[in-house]
């Protein structure tokens, strides 16, 4: 492991509780700590996403972030902290939509979302099975509020009411990062650039589309029975 993971730091507590830390010694980046923690966290969501979070190196995102590693460690507090503090940022963002928005507007833009900011959805993709990465009890209040706003839909009439609101919100969140996390199968599929804004436009408003069929369609019944295997009525 390179010597500035080995930094030894305060255990960081959760996002938005961290303890104070000395000031940075950088003049510069202190006068503008927004732009400073947006490009650290920018940094960090692509090193995570092309490493995951036991590979990723801090020393990296500070490198690709133009900031020192004492840097991070003053805002973050540690790996742990910049993976929480990404979270944060994903679900304080995502999370209103499905409050704010028809569902079908919000699954618009959480295809726009996936498209803009890839590195969280490969972060997202490279989490193990079986594993729980950081702030993952945050994350699962947070989607199980979703669900519980999915079943009031239901019930108001946004959509059918034989189904189950669980598997929809894993059906749709899995559409909406379709072209990102899986960019070979989605061109193969469509015959469209799935990089491209036009193909995110257009992948958007088809998903809407079918997010809007769900009010109106019927659902098929099993197969019919063969006539001939019918029992005879007499």
């Amino acid at each position: 492991m390179a010597q500035d993971e080995k930094t030894p730091v305060d255990p960081a507590p959760r996002s938005g509780k961290r303890q104070r830390r000395r000031q940075p010694s950088d003049p510069e980046r202190r006068r503008d700590p927004v732009g400073t923690r947006r490009a650290i966290l920018a940094a960090a969501g692509a090193e995570f996403g092309a490493h995951g979070f036991d590979g990723a190196r801090v020393v990296r995102i500070a490198q690709a972030a133009g900031v020192s590693h004492q840097l991070i460690t003053y805002y973050f507090g540690s790996k742990r902290g910049l993976y929480e503090a990404l979270s944060e940022q994903w679900l304080s963002t995502a999370m209103p939509l499905s409050h704010e928005l028809p569902f079908a507007q919000a699954i618009q833009r959480y295809v726009h979302m996936a498209h803009e900011d890839p590195g969280w959805v490969h972060t997202l993709t490279r989490e193990e099975a079986g594993s729980r990465p950081p702030a993952e009890d945050d994350r699962a209040t947070e989607l199980l509020k979703s669900v519980e706003e999915l079943r009031a839909r239901q019930a108001r009439g946004e959509f059918r009411g034989d189904i189950d609101v669980g598997v929809l919100s894993l059906a749709f969140f899995a559409a909406s990062i379709a072209p990102v996390a899986l960019p070979w199968i989605a061109r193969e599929f469509t015959q469209q650039d799935p990089d491209s804004q036009e193909f995110t436009d257009y992948y958007a408003e088809q998903v809407a589309r079918i997010v809007a069929a769900l009010r109106d369609t019927t659902v098929p019944g099993p197969p019919s029975q063969d006539p001939e295997s019918e029992p005879d009525p007499k």
